[in-house]
């Protein structure tokens, strides 16, 4: 009944539909743009400014906030302000799912602008593969942050070690320990050690409890945390925390020699990982032969064989990651 009702309204309500979906566009790009100006913002979702409350309590960012921030600032060091990062953040989380829907489902059909009809704009398989695109963003943060905290969990250790030279040498004074560290360290662990100097000096704005939070969340390893609860204890306390750095040094010489006997014995599990990206392309491109260029035609033009496709480069993609974070663990036990 619906099918038949849909072919008689169609044509008249195909204006309106094209209308609606305009409208929809300029409003999600008028939300994004609106972001950068939080007081003209109505939802607080997302909100960074937060100005006091008419009982003079703070409104808090909500907990995915926080997060994206810290992804963000671990990521890259910058004078872009909070703002900026989450406005950046849903335009290209937009983007992507905006994109992957059109692409796909013009290139399945079920979005063809000349013949508009609600089962086809209300696909679940092209909602559903249209949302995992809009994690594409995200996903591209969380290995960008791999990458990074993995590059740091390895240079912890020369990094401690120079600390503690430095921490003996000014007698406990910290912040020159550090600062004088950060000077003969480079990448991203220096700008992990670097963030924390104007904490630890006592600058506006700076709290040292978020400062040890986001070089913990730089590094992100057992040893990261052991080093920020000294870092308290010599501030917060005025602790003496050579002892406790010496030990840390020990442990984590000891850990990484057992973590270089690990990381060999996962070279099959990569090799598995890596091996769909190999052979998608290979299959795709041999069976045109023995199907007599069928198989080309099905998997690039008949809407079942591109759902399948997209399928099959998802689980590849989806493989390809794994193998990627097993390929570079952190340097923790």
């Amino acid at each position: 009944m619906l099918p038949n009702l849909w072919n008689q309204l169609g044509p008249y309500l195909d204006p309106f539909i094209r209308i609606m979906i305009t409208a929809a566009a300029l409003i999600g790009v008028a939300f994004v743009l609106s972001l950068g100006n939080t007081a003209r913002l109505p939802l607080r979702i997302m909100r960074i400014r937060l100005p006091a409350t008419a009982g003079g309590r703070v409104r808090h960012p909500s907990r995915w906030s926080k997060h994206l921030l810290l992804v963000s600032r671990a990521i890259q060091e910058s004078t872009t302000s909070d703002e900026e990062r989450i406005r950046r953040f849903i335009l290209y989380t937009m983007g992507s799912f905006v994109s992957a829907y059109l692409l796909i489902g013009m290139w399945t059909g079920a979005v063809d602008f000349n013949h508009l009809n609600g089962a086809g704009l209300t696909d679940r398989w092209l909602l559903m593969v249209s949302f995992w695109s809009a994690a594409l963003p995200y996903g591209i943060l969380r290995l960008r942050l791999h990458s990074i905290r993995v590059k740091n969990s390895e240079e912890l250790i020369p990094a401690v070690n120079t600390l503690l030279f430095k921490y003996r040498e000014y007698h406990g004074n910290l912040y020159y320990a550090v600062f004088e560290t950060v000077k003969e360290l480079k990448g991203g662990i220096r700008t992990a050690f670097a963030a924390m100097l104007p904490a630890l000096q006592g600058a506006s704005g700076a709290t040292i409890e978020e400062a040890i939070d986001l070089f913990i969340f730089r590094v992100r390893s057992q040893w990261a945390m052991q080093l920020g609860i000294l870092f308290q204890k010599s501030e917060q306390q005025g602790d003496n925390i050579e002892r406790g750095l010496r030990w840390l040094i020990t442990d984590m010489s000891e850990v990484t020699k057992i973590s270089e006997e690990l990381k060999t014995e996962n070279r099959e599990a990569i090799q598995m990982g890596y091996l769909p990206a190999i052979l998608l392309p290979l299959v795709v491109f041999l069976n045109q032969y023995p199907s007599m260029g069928k198989s080309w035609f099905y998997y690039f033009h008949h809407p079942a064989g591109i759902r399948m496709l997209v399928f099959t480069i998802l689980f590849t993609l989806f493989c390809g990651i794994a193998a990627f974070i097993i390929q570079k663990p952190r340097n923790e036990m």
